[in-house]
Parts: structure tokens; C-alpha cells; sequence
């Protein structure tokens, strides 16, 4: 250990706050670093090991169409050395099932021949027993042990064939062409593949059931070349992962299945892939007939490149916080050495003077530097994956639920390249900070050393204007408010001003910089939780709901919509009525096929009938729901949807942006969606309006319809996340509430249309019901084709706040209507969805639930209408979802936000005290010559007045432009977010560096005082 070495470690050892909060700064920045990149990696390997026990490790799929016409293809990806493994599943056929099974088991099972580690590669593991190794065994699902009654050892005979496409009664040969697409990897994001369905087309399991009455197609299915198959059932599966998700039902799983269907799926992992592209060509390269299908969030978690937004910006919020992470590191060891060296700069010019080279001063503060990072990257390191353990080890559960998988356990996965580039990037931080204080040490100029001149250099404007600013006359004059606060004091500091030194600009830097990194810290929550606003959806109003909905034929009868109360008339039915009008108005009329001819205003008066009885047995139903044991009723809402016509003057940006609403302009310039009409119940509409500075009494008049509209609402496009500009002022909407199409009820709807001269536009869709109900009439039908009957509703306001019982915006546009508006209107409204909410008087939120669901039951049982649907939800595991996500986003804001905090804490401390301590000599001069405690007070105040307010300029700027770079990389996932500033968080920003610079000019002053003056006059540094 030479000379320079031993200087360097007593110049750390002397100095020991300073060493100490200059070890912290680095430690603190290797733990954020360490931090954020071992989330990361946690993540990605949480991740990982989700979808593999989900989905399996294939990386890629073939679906081939003959598996023995491609025994030579899968041959060949066998040998291929760039495939690590490869699995297959291959149809051997569809079990057929007794309706009794069907209820629980799916329409028919299909039966899977598997080969290769399915296991692993598709993740086909048994909850029970084990996977089938020999012909004649067979895995089931979970369902037939718990309804079919079907053990572990039982012989299983099945009636086992082909599904076959025949065409649905009644349809023409003419028109058994037809095209469907198959679910061929619409679960990841890919273009399905589109099969040509005729009559007597052979279906595959990916290919979902057809009925005709319930897709609206032409065709059906039936099983052919049946075959009796008997099997030994050796295991169960409780997971019904992507290879195994099938159009028809729950699969069993066989091997050496000696007759199969021909369709598979090839299943393949590889080695040596660098991105997507090559994993394409890879899998197209082997299977060049066959379409192939790419595991993207596999793909995605192993480091393959992806596209996907929500990476993106998780990417830019990493790249921002790592910039300001390193700024904040380079400023506060910047400081830290810069205050050393000048403090000691008298020391340097005494080494040199006695024959230290200038390689030799620059080596020490290198050195030195070295020494920092070698104490403080270590115990940064530790502290990084330490607090990374606590807090995964709190979270953990709730980031697995979130994450739909908590099988899988969420820990904390040290790697290697995380702690290697933390370290790495802190040590190149340090570098770079002592490297401009190194080489001002090895330029000292000996005699100014040894005169201890450079430590308080001053150029020579400053040292001008310090002058000018020190004459008689101007020292005596009254200057501006900081003279008459601090006297003697203030005028001193004004004269150190004008000085300009640099450890006035270092303590401002280091002002602004802990403004940066605290705003940094509240844009990151606020961006954060506004994502996460928008991912949960927002919150449920109450702990348990419970939903209905009226069945309503669909028949080309409209005689049925005029039926109220349950009234069973029957003029014009199909049973033999009268078939005469009984409209007043003579709008309706006989057709020749003795059924009832209505126009659009009676159908408007049929509906506006059917909807008032259905919204009146509704409000029966939530008040005899109300009544259950336990319940405290929240409230309750209608909701229905209908065509609309706005005016151009309403509408916002989601209507005229690609991925926005579903609806745009029309060819008469006005615009046209379907939106949807809420009706709250009397007392929450009225709680809302006054909430809004309107008056209840003005929305309930049924002839001229009044309503409240959302301005903004939430959507997903698929790539982002949206929040979308809806409307932005108040006007009135039309509701095209009725049609008629020859004499038969009409149904309007919105389609995008691009096929004439006026270019591309939106067009209102008529549209009617088959005679059976179910096909839609194959016509192209025009609002011309149709008699409309619309009703004007006035919007009279439009506002960004939602009601209670709504919980979050929608995705369109949303008109808000009381409850008493539904007994004369139904603004096109059709067996409108009811949704009630209540909470557990008692907290029994689950007893509750039973409860409702079975005086529920009982209600509607007894009702005048049959019930299309009758559900309850217990909302409070999607309330703890929801506020989990949030937890979890918070706790990681508030650990980002405490770390940011003392970075900026130590670093406003470290350039303070020590600006301040060394200036003790310059302090015993002006003591020396009369200075008072109160004067050296006030002028010590004034000074750092100054300081902040140079470092209030600089800091929002700058925390304007950091903000506006997270707010790009979080919009990269979610379009429409207004971009604003943390205003709490601007506020204990200042109030933190406030404190900071207060605790630190204590110390400072503290330290000043200790030293006796004469002593303090005679040293030449600390």
C-alpha cells in the first residue's frame, strides 16, 4: 500500500458523514436498479412458468390436415437439430353422449391420440391417476368422476365416430356452399384459418358444433362411422388447458390410437431462435402445407421480440426511471467528490508541491471513488434483492390471483445479468462522477493550493460584480425585500450571489434534482393507477348483484309486443284470433297470411307496453329481494341498447378515430352508433343529478325525454387500452326506436360502409327475423326499405362523472335515465337487463348470495314472464381483485417513491452541509470582524432562500419532461389518458427539499460553531 493509497483511505476515514452518505446514495442506487431489474426478471420467470403449466413450452404448432400424409413431415422435425421436442395430438374420433351427459360433458367428447412429452410441451398432466402409456387406456376430464360417475380402473364403452356437416331442414342444395371460420389460434392473436363448409364436410375438434337455430348458419352435424371403442380409465385432468380446448366438449386423451380422424396438431420447442420471425420459418419450413400457429406469450416471456403494447410500456417506464435513476447517482457522487476535492484542495497542492504527479491526484479521487463503490455496490446489491424478497414474499399470493394462476407461485428469481448489469451500470455511474473532480485535482496550481485559493474560485464576472455589489455606496444602500428581512445578513448573502460559486449551483442542482425525483415518483403512481383504472374496469357498487332478463320471441308476429302484464291476448296469433286492428289509429292491418301488419308506431307503442310491465315487475323484484335476510339494498338499473342519430356537434374524437367507437359518420353528416340507455332507479338517479347541479323533477317528463350522458368511456381495440372522447357537449339525440319492414317488426343496427361514391361511412342496418325466429332475412336492407319511428331525447348534460351504480364508464355512448322514464318510454329498448346490488348486513356476503339466488327464484318462478336468464354474482373476490392490483401497483409506487425520496434526501444533504463546512474559514473571517450569530443566521437563511428558488426553476422543467416521457410510454397501452401533473405530489416535493435543506443547514451551522475562530483561521482543510 503506497503513500496515495493510505492519503485516500484517511481522507475517507476523516471524513466520515460525507463518506457515509455517499456510500448510501450508491447503495440506494444499486438496490433501485437491482430492484427493477429483478422484478422484472421475477416477473418474466412468474410468468413463464404460468403459461407453461397453462399452455405447455411449444413454441410453435402445425395444424396438419392428414397426419399420415405427414408422417415424412414430422420425420423430418424429429432429426432437425433446431427441434428440442416434439409432441402430437391427432382426433381418433367423437365419443357420442346421452343428453343427460351432454348437460355436464359437452355435446359429444372428443377422443385424442397423443404422442411425444405431452406433459411438458402441452401441458397435459393428470390431477388424478395417470397419463394413458398403452392402446385401449384413456385420461378423462375431472367432470366424469364428479357427474358421470366414472372411477379410476372402470371399463368405459363408448360409441365412438366422425362428425359429419349436413344441411339444416328446410335449406336448399343450391345453397349448401358456405364458409365458416374454424377457431384455429384465436386464443394467440393469430388469423384463423377459414374452411370451406359444404354438405358432408368432415369436422375436426377445432371446428365448434353447428346448429343451425343457434348460429344462424345452414348447417348441422351428426356423427357417422360409428364404431363401439372400450376403454380403461387410468387418470383424470382438472385443467382444461389451450391443446386440449376443443369446438365440442371436454377431449379424453388416448395413445397408439389405431384409428384416427387424419387432423393433428404438431406441437414443436426449438433451440437457437433470437426472435418471432425465425420461429415462423422455422415451424413453415417443416410443415409447408400445414398452417402453423406461434406461442406468443411463450415467445414473449422467453425474450423473443413481441409487439405486444403493455410490454412496450413496461419497456419505456423502465428506460425513463433508469435515466433518472442515473442522473440522480451521477449528481449526488458528483457532488459528493467535487465538495471533497475542493475541500481538500489544499492537501492536493501540498502532495504535488512535494512531487505527486498529476496521474497520481487523479488516481486517488479514482481511487477513492473505487473505494465508495466497492462498500456500497455490494450492500446495494443485498438491499436490492432483500427488499425484493419482502415485498414478493407480501404480494406474492395477490400478483398470483391477479394473474389468474395462483397455482404457480410467485417468488423472487435472482438472476445473474440482472445483479451483473446493476452493478455494472452503478460502477460506470461512480466512474463517471469522480472522473471531472479527478482531473481537477491533478491540475491544481501548487501556489493557489497552498494559499487555499481554489476552494472558493471565483471567475472573474463574478468576482467583478461581487465587487461592484461591495462598494460603499451600493453597500450601504437599501436593496430589495431580502435586505430588509435579513439586514447585515442579507447583504453579505447578495454579495456571495454575485460571486457565483459553484457550490451555490451544486446546492440548486441538487435542489431541482430531488424535485425531479420526487415528481417522478407521483407521475409514475398517477399514470400507473390511471392503467389500472382502466384494466379492473372500476369497482362493483355493492358485495353481491343479481341479474335478470325476460325472454322475448323473436317472431315475425308483432301482435306479441303489445302484450303487457302478462297479458295472454290474441288477436292476430298463431292460435286463431280475430286477426283485426285494434288500434285506434288504424295502424294496423291484416296480411294475407293472417297475421297482424303493423307499422312503426305501433310496434313503438307494443315495445313502450312490454318494457313499462317488465321495468314494473323489475322494481317489485328488487324491493321483495330487498327483504331477504341480511340484505341491504344498494339500488338497481335498467340497461338496454338502441340505434342513435347524433349531431356532429355532439360527438367527440372516439368517433372519428380508427379503433374507436363502433359507429362514425353517416351519409346525411350526422353520426350514427348504437348506444346503450340506462335506467337508474328513482333515488339513485336522483342522488346522481343533484350530485351534478341538476334538478330530478326535470328529467321525469315521459312526452319530452330528458337525459344524462357520459362523456368519456373505456375500451380495449385489442392492442390498447382506450379512453375514449365520446361526447363533449350537450344536444339532443335522436333514438331510432322503431321499424317496420312489411308490415313486421324491424331491427336496426350499425355497419360500417365504404361501397359508394360518398367514400367510407357508416350506415344504419334494418334488419328482420326469420319466420322460425331465427335466421335473420337474407335481404340488404336501407333505412328507405323501412318505416322508422324515432323518438328525440335531450341530452342536458354531458359529464365525466359516473354513477354509483354503474361502477365504471362504458364503451359507447351511455344516456342516463330515471326509472319512472320506462313507464311511457322505451327509447327502442327490448327485454332490458336488470342488475341489482346489495351488501351483507351481517358480512355474510356468500349467505347472502344463496339467499337472493333462492328468493329470486322463487319470484320470477311465479312471474307473468318467462325468464331468459337468472343469475347472482358475489362481487367481493372481484372487489379484492381489483384491489389488489391496486395494493400491488401502490406498494410498488410507494417502495419507488421511498428510495426516489432518499436519493434526493442525501443528496440535497450532502451538498449543503458540506458547501457549508467548507466555508468555516471564510465564516471565522466574518465573525472576526464583528459579524453577529443573528447577521451570520440571516445571512446563512438568505443564501439558501436563493438556492431554492435557482433550484425551483429548473426542477418542474424538468419534471415536466421526465412526466411527459412516462405519460408517452404508459399511452403506448392506453390511448386517450390527459396527461397532468401530480400536484400532492409537487407539493411534498417542495416540502421534503424544504426540510432537507433545513436539517442540513442545522447541521452545517452546527458544525461551523463548534470550531473556535483562531483555529478555524489556521486550518488548512478539515
Amino acid at each position: 500500500m503506497n503513500a496515495m493509497t493510505n492519503f485516500t483511505l484517511h481522507s475517507l476515514k476523516v471524513n466520515r458523514v460525507r463518506t457515509a452518505v455517499t456510500i448510501a446514495g450508491v447503495a440506494l442506487a444499486a438496490a433501485l436498479l437491482t430492484a427493477a431489474l429483478t422484478t422484472y426478471f421475477s416477473f418474466t420467470d412468474y410468468l413463464y412458468r404460468s403459461e407453461a403449466a397453462n399452455a405447455g413450452t411449444w413454441m410453435a404448432y402445425a395444424e396438419v390436415g392428414d397426419m399420415a400424409a405427414s408422417e415424412g413431415d414430422i420425420a423430418r422435425a424429429k432429426g432437425d437439430p433446431r427441434v428440442t421436442g416434439l409432441a402430437t395430438l391427432e382426433d381418433a374420433g367423437f365419443a357420442e353422449l346421452t343428453e343427460a351427459q351432454q348437460e355436464k360433458l359437452g355435446i359429444c367428447m372428443p377422443i385424442l391420440s397423443v404422442s411425444g412429452n405431452v406433459e411438458d410441451i402441452a401441458a397435459i398432466h393428470p390431477s388424478e391417476g395417470r397419463m394413458p402409456v398403452n392402446p385401449g387406456e384413456i385420461m378423462l376430464f375431472a367432470t366424469w368422476k364428479d357427474y358421470g360417475g366414472v372411477s379410476l380402473g372402470d371399463t368405459l364403452t363408448l360409441s365412438v365416430g366422425d362428425r359429419e356437416a349436413v344441411l339444416a331442414p328446410g335449406e336448399k342444395s343450391a345453397e349448401s356452399d358456405g364458409s365458416m371460420e374454424a377457431a384455429y389460434g384465436t386464443a394467440y392473436n393469430v388469423d384463423p384459418t377459414t374452411v370451406e363448409i359444404v354438405d358432408g364436410t368432415r369436422l375436426n375438434s377445432s371446428i365448434g358444433y353447428l346448429e343451425a337455430t343457434q348460429d344462424g348458419g345452414i348447417f348441422n352435424e351428426h356423427l357417422v362411422n360409428k364404431r363401439e371403442r372400450t376403454y380403461t380409465v387410468v387418470g383424470f385432468y382438472n385443467r382444461l388447458g389451450y391443446t386440449l380446448s376443443t369446438g365440442v366438449g371436454t377431449a379424453g386423451v388416448t395413445v397408439n390410437e389405431p384409428e384416427t380422424d387424419g387432423f393433428g396438431e404438431v406441437f414443436l420447442t426449438m433451440a437457437g431462435m433470437e426472435n418471432s420471425d425465425q420461429v415462423l420459418a422455422c415451424a413453415e419450413e417443416l410443415f409447408p402445407n400445414d398452417h402453423v400457429v406461434l406461442h406468443s406469450a411463450m415467445l414473449r416471456y422467453m425474450g423473443v421480440t413481441s409487439d405486444s403494447s403493455i410490454w412496450s410500456t413496461f419497456f419505456g417506464i423502465v428506460a425513463v426511471l433508469a435515466m433518472v435513476i442515473a442522473g440522480a447517482c451521477v449528481s449526488l457522487i458528483f457532488n459528493a467528490f467535487n465538495i471533497s476535492v475542493a475541500e481538500r484542495i489544499s492537501q492536493f497542492g501540498l502532495l504535488s508541491s512535494v512531487g505527486a504527479s498529476r496521474r497520481q491526484l487523479r488516481r486517488a479521487v479514482v481511487l477513492e471513488g473505487c473505494v465508495v463503490a466497492l462498500i456500497g455496490i455490494p450492500l446495494g446489491l443485498v438491499v436490492g434483492l432483500a427488499g425484493c424478497a419482502v415485498t414478493f414474499a407480501l404480494l406474492g399470493p395477490a400478483i398470483s390471483n391477479l394473474a389468474g394462476n395462483a397455482a404457480v407461485e410467485f417468488y423472487v428469481a435472482p438472476n445473474v445479468t440482472a445483479l451483473v448489469a446493476a452493478a455494472a451500470l452503478t460502477l460506470v455511474t461512480v466512474l463517471v462522477s469522480v472522473w471531472i473532480p479527478a482531473k481537477r485535482a491533478s491540475r491544481v496550481n501548487v501556489i493557489d493550493a497552498l494559499r487555499n485559493a481554489g476552494a472558493q474560485r471565483v471567475s472573474k464576472k463574478g468576482a467583478k460584480a461581487a465587487a461592484k455589489a461591495a462598494r460603499t455606496g451600493a453597500l450601504w444602500k437599501v436593496g430589495g425585500v431580502t435586505d430588509r428581512l435579513f439586514g447585515v445578513g442579507g447583504k453579505l448573502a447578495r454579495i456571495n450571489r454575485k460571486r457565483g460559486t459553484a457550490k451555490g449551483r451544486a446546492a440548486s442542482v441538487s435542489l431541482a434534482l430531488a424535485i425531479v425525483l420526487l415528481m417522478t415518483a407521483g407521475s409514475l403512481n398517477v399514470f400507473l393507477g390511471s392503467l389500472v383504472g382502466v384494466a379492473s374496469g372500476g369497482e362493483a357498487p355493492g358485495e353481491v348483484s343479481v341479474t335478470a332478463e325476460f325472454s322475448t320471441e323473436r317472431d315475425s308476429q308483432p301482435s306479441d309486443l303489445s302484450h303487457s302484464e302478462g297479458d295472454s291476448q290474441s288477436s292476430g296469433s298463431e292460435d286463431g284470433g280475430s286477426g283485426e286492428s285494434t288500434d285506434p289509429a288504424g295502424e294496423k292491418g291484416d296480411r294475407s297470411d293472417g297475421r297482424l301488419s303493423h307499422s312503426a308506431a305501433s310496434v313503438l307503442e307494443g315495445l313502450n307496453a312490454r318494457f313499462a310491465s317488465e321495468a314494473a315487475e323489475f322494481a317489485k323484484a328488487y324491493d321483495y329481494l330487498a327483504e331477504s335476510n341480511g340484505a341491504q339494498g344498494i339500488g338497481w338499473l335498467l340497461r338496454s341498447d338502441a340505434a342513435m342519430s347524433l349531431p356532429e356537434s355532439m360527438v367527440g374524437e372516439a368517433f372519428r378515430v380508427e379503433g374507436g367507437i363502433d359507429g362514425g359518420k353517416v351519409a346525411d353528416g350526422r353520426f350514427g352508433t348504437v348506444g346503450t340507455i340506462l335506467y337508474l332507479d328513482n333515488d339513485a338517479f336522483d342522488s346522481y343529478a343533484q350530485s351534478l347541479g341538476l334538478n330530478p323533477a326535470d328529467f321525469r317528463d315521459g312526452e319530452h325525454p330528458r337525459a344524462i350522458a357520459l362523456a368519456q368511456g373505456y375500451g380495449n381495440n385489442g392492442d390498447v387500452y382506450q379512453l375514449l372522447d365520446i361526447l363533449r357537449e350537450p344536444g339532443t339525440v335522436e333514438v331510432l326506436a322503431a321499424a317496420a319492414y312489411e308490415g313486421r317488426p324491424a331491427h336496426v343496427g350499425v355497419s360500417y360502409y365504404a361501397e359508394d361514391d360518398t367514400g367510407p361511412h357508416y350506415v344504419f342496418l334494418p334488419y328482420v327475423f326469420g319466420e322460425d325466429g331465427g335466421a335473420v332475412v337474407d335481404e340488404q336492407l336501407t333505412l328507405d326499405d323501412v318505416e322508422l319511428a324515432t323518438v328525440p331525447v335531450e341530452v342536458a348534460a354531458v359529464t365525466d362523472e359516473v354513477p354509483a351504480l354503474l361502477g365504471g364508464p362504458g364503451s359507447g355512448v351511455m344516456l342516463i335515465v330515471p326509472e319512472s322514464l320506462a313507464a311511457t318510454q322505451s327509447l327502442g329498448g327490448e327485454a332490458p337487463l336488470f342488475t341489482s346490488y346489495f351488501d351483507a348486513a351481517d358480512g355474510d356476503h356468500e349467505a347472502l348470495a344463496e339467499e337472493l339466488a333462492t328468493r329470486g327464484g322463487e319470484f320470477f318462478h311465479d312471474g307473468p314472464y318467462e325468464m331468459a336468464f337468472y343469475s347472482y354474482n358475489d362481487l367481493v373476490a372481484q372487489r379484492d381483485a381489483t384491489q389488489q392490483l391496486a395494493m400491488v401497483v401502490n406498494v410498488f409506487c410507494l417502495l419507488f417513491t421511498v428510495i426516489l425520496a432518499l436519493i434526493a434526501m442525501a443528496n440535497v444533504f450532502n451538498t449543503v452541509t458540506n458547501s457549508l463546512i467548507l466555508r468555516r474559514r471564510e465564516f471565522a473571517v466574518m465573525k472576526s470582524v464583528g459579524l453577529s450569530n443573528r447577521q451570520f443566521r440571516r445571512m446563512i437563511m438568505d443564501e439558501c432562500a436563493s438556492f431554492g428558488v435557482a433550484g425551483l426553476v429548473p426542477g418542474p422543467l424538468v419534471s415536466l419532461a421526465v412526466s411527459w416521457l412516462l405519460y408517452s410510454a404508459v399511452t403506448q397501452s392506453m390511448s386517450g389518458l390527459p396527461f397532468q401533473l401530480p400536484w400532492t405530489y409537487v407539493g411534498l416535493a417542495l416540502i421534503m427539499t424544504a426540510a432537507a435543506m433545513g436539517i442540513s443547514v442545522a447541521y452545517g451551522m452546527h458544525r461551523c460553531k463548534a470550531d473556535n475562530v483562531v483555529e478555524a483561521l489556521r486550518a488548512d482543510s478539515v
